[in-house]
């Protein structure tokens, strides 16, 4: 049973195969094989374009999303540079000064015109460093300044080494009053970039701030930049930073203000962001755009995630972009516009090839059913001429034996013979009636002639024979004049002599052989010289050559088969025009073929 299963299913595989085959041969030879081989080449070539051109997308998101991240990343970095500058300066006139005065510091700011130069901040001032033993002091000080009388410093704890309480500040971008005398060291996040400021004597950012502006209920999101001074310069060790800290110069910014001017213009560009510090990760952001969730919501948007480190600080930086706000819409869809494109071209295409094969198979079925007709017709009329002679002498002879002239007939072979008599007479006149037929049916005794280009008519013919050219792999040239070459020809009739002839030479050449055709004139000639390498023709069969059924004896004849009346034909239909068709030719060597023709042959 196992064993009757496996031939089975062997049988089956081997059915399956076959039938597979016989497909697939139908379908090589079938009109059909050319255009989907176009057709799939297009294809190919589609997919190989689509897939550079998505990755050159790929390619071009990417540099445009750096391009954004770059420019925002800068110019945030680069507004906190111009702020530390400041901050510099105003260490520099503590450190330059004796004292200074609440005045000083308002004259220091008012030079860098920071209300309009530098509108991002809320306030920028100094914290002086005082120890707790020195507070009574310090606010006794302050307040003998005028504007200070309140001054008070706060919050005060019983447990509190040191204050680092405001001692001036200048508002930038707030209306409500400043906070003076609180404590910079009574928020964790603020003592923190304060006592990485003092140790390293770098700037420092703070954490994410929450900000409460005086008389205000409402909170904002904010952080501080602090540049350490120190009251004799700058220190070497930590130990030392510490024992010789001042105090401490400061900017402070709302973050939705700070965000808001600086990447006023780039936020449209990068669609939207959001920043978050290392202590915000998981929580509330530092600052969003206010297109973020809503963008965030949306499919099809790109994120990237990036982080910038600012004095001693990461920002964690969210960005969603839209693809249209990167690139153009043809940048975008070129892809899609390959892909649509080329199996647009791929159907058109192997359709129009369908179109043309089909229309010439058509053509050549009518050519092919057209030269049998006239071959046929040549053919009997040859044929009836050949048997028309014959039985009119078969007919002469019974008709002399019937009256006599061989002596006495007897009835009886009298009866006979009127019988072969008419069968011989229905005979010539079936004869006659094809002749006729023939003739009526070719039309090839007169010419209908029209001005007619050959140098156009040699190329439609080398055009038509292209296939047998390409299948013999032949080496051919063609010598034809620009100029186009008129002479008053009947077209169809001296296409058929001349396609002969290329044809004899593209038969008659071994494969790889080398055929020439060339085309000239002289002021009363027009030349069509065709020149083969190939089997080349016996000196004793020159004569033959044109002559009706002839066919010479060579090494090729067997394969290449005939029936012997195309030179024949050839020759009848260019002297029918006034021509002559002359040949020379070496065995083993190859042909030469010239077809002469007027130029001033009449209408």
């Amino acid at each position: 049973m196992q064993y009757a299963a496996h031939r089975d299913v062997k049988r089956y595989n081997t059915f399956m195969s076959y039938r597979i085959a016989r497909l697939v041969s139908t379908l090589y030879h079938s009109l059909y094989f050319p255009p989907m081989v176009i057709a799939g080449a297009i294809l190919i070539a589609t997919g190989v374009t689509w897939h550079a051109a998505n990755q050159s997308l790929q390619r071009d998101k990417q540099a445009a999303i750096n391009d954004r991240v770059s420019t925002t990343e800068r110019t945030i970095e680069d507004t906190l540079n111009s702020y530390e500058e400041i901050l510099q300066g105003g260490v520099g006139l503590l450190q330059g000064s004796d004292e200074v005065t609440a005045g000083d510091w308002a004259n220091f700011l008012t030079a860098y015109s920071i209300k309009t130069n530098y509108p991002s901040a809320q306030t920028i001032g100094f914290m002086k460093v005082v120890p707790a033993s020195q507070v009574d002091a310090f606010t006794a000080y302050m307040r003998s300044q005028p504007g200070f009388a309140d001054y008070t410093v706060h919050p005060l704890s019983s447990s509190a080494a040191e204050y680092a309480p405001l001692m001036y500040a200048q508002a930038v971008a707030i209306t409500s009053p400043i906070n003076f005398g609180l404590d910079g060291y009574s928020s964790e996040t603020r003592r923190q970039a304060m006592f990485t400021a003092r140790d390293t004597g770098h700037t420092t950012l703070t954490g994410s701030l929450t900000l409460q502006p005086l008389g205000d209920t409402k909170t904002y999101s904010g952080f501080s930049l602090f540049v350490p001074y120190y009251i004799t310069g700058p220190q070497q060790t930590v130990t030392a930073r510490r024992q010789n800290v001042g105090g401490y110069v400061y900017a402070s910014f709302r973050a939705d203000k700070f965000f808001g001017h600086t990447t006023a213009t780039l936020s449209r560009q990068a669609a939207a962001y959001q920043v978050r510090t290392e202590d915000t990760i998981q929580a509330k952001p530092l600052y969003s755009t206010d297109n973020y969730n809503a963008l965030d919501a949306k499919r099809g948007n790109i994120t990237v995630s990036h982080a910038l480190h600012l004095y001693g600080r990461d920002w964690h930086i969210d960005y969603i972009f839209q693809p249209s706000e990167l690139l153009s819409s043809v940048q975008l869809h070129r892809p899609t516009s390959v892909l649509i494109g080329g199996i647009f071209s791929a159907v058109l295409i192997g359709l129009i090839v369908l179109l043309l094969l089909k229309a010439r198979a058509h053509e050549l079925t009518v050519q092919k059913e057209r030269a049998v007709e006239l071959a046929k017709d040549e053919l009997l009329s040859l044929a009836s001429h050949q048997l028309r002679t014959p039985a009119t002498g078969v007919k002469q002879y019974l008709g002399m034996i019937l009256q006599g002239f061989a002596g006495h007939v007897s009835r009886e072979q009298m009866t006979l013979l009127g019988k072969a008599y008419a069968s011989n007479d229905r005979q010539l006149q079936i004869i006659n009636e094809i002749l006729h037929l023939a003739k009526i049916e070719s039309g090839r005794i007169v010419l209908a002639r029209t001005e007619t280009d050959l140098n156009a008519l040699v190329q439609d013919i080398l055009t038509e024979l292209q296939p047998d050219i390409t299948a013999a792999k032949h080496h051919f040239e063609t010598i034809i004049p620009k100029r186009p070459m008129i002479l008053t020809i009947d077209a169809h009739t001296l296409r058929m002599a001349i396609e002969n002839v290329i044809s004899n030479a593209i038969k008659y050449t071994h494969r790889g052989g080398s055929v020439t055709i060339k085309l000239y004139k002289t002021p009363t000639h027009a030349f069509i010289r065709v020149r083969d390498t190939g089997v080349g023709i016996q000196p004793q069969d020159l004569d033959k050559l044109f002559k009706q059924f002839s066919r010479l004896p060579n090494e090729m004849s067997l394969a290449v088969g005939g029936t012997g009346i195309g030179l024949y034909l050839a020759k009848h239909l260019v002297e029918l025009h006034g021509g002559t068709i002359t040949v020379k030719s070496a065995p083993g060597k190859g042909s030469t073929f010239t077809i002469v023709l007027p130029l001033d042959a009449p209408l």
